[in-house]
């Protein structure tokens, strides 16, 4: 790399906080050497838990009190941060905002995605909605009954 110190610590500092920050792109004035920084790689989830939100009794055309709230954890049980969590409903019976059948979530620090509100339809019964990894190898499913 060439240039001055300020300028090569500016380059430096912006090509870290990209990568501290999961961007795939540093600043357009960064080197070609620069520019060449990925962001690591995730860690796979290896089981998903249902938090929050299994078991619910809801009204028809009510909205589900408790939000669900899927819980994703590697193989030594440790929480996993920034995991895509998508919940899919099983058609019309429970919807997500705008009807929705899908809606997809980012794990937190411990490990939390959270649901969009789901909305109970007109059909009553027991209906099971399922949250996957991108890979869709770790699964859980959430119950909610409408009645």
């Amino acid at each position: 790399m060439s240039g001055t110190p300020a300028r090569l610590a500016a380059v430096l500092t912006a090509s870290v906080c990209a990568l501290l920050l999961g961007a795939t792109a540093v600043p357009s004035s960064a080197t070609p050497a620069a520019a060449s920084v990925a962001a690591p790689a995730a860690v796979p989830v290896n089981y998903l838990r249902a938090a929050a939100g299994d078991s619910q009794h809801v009204a028809p055309g009510q909205q589900v009190a408790q939000d669900l709230t899927a819980r994703a954890l590697d193989s030594d049980f440790r929480p996993v941060e920034g995991a895509v969590i998508t919940f899919t409903t099983p058609g019309d019976e429970l919807t997500f905002p705008g009807g929705a059948t899908t809606a997809t979530a980012v794990t937190d620090a411990d490990g939390r995605a959270v649901a969009p509100a789901l909305t109970a339809g007109s059909a009553q019964g027991a209906f099971l909605v399922t949250a996957a990894t991108e890979d869709q190898e770790a699964r859980v499913s959430f119950e909610i009954i409408i009645d």
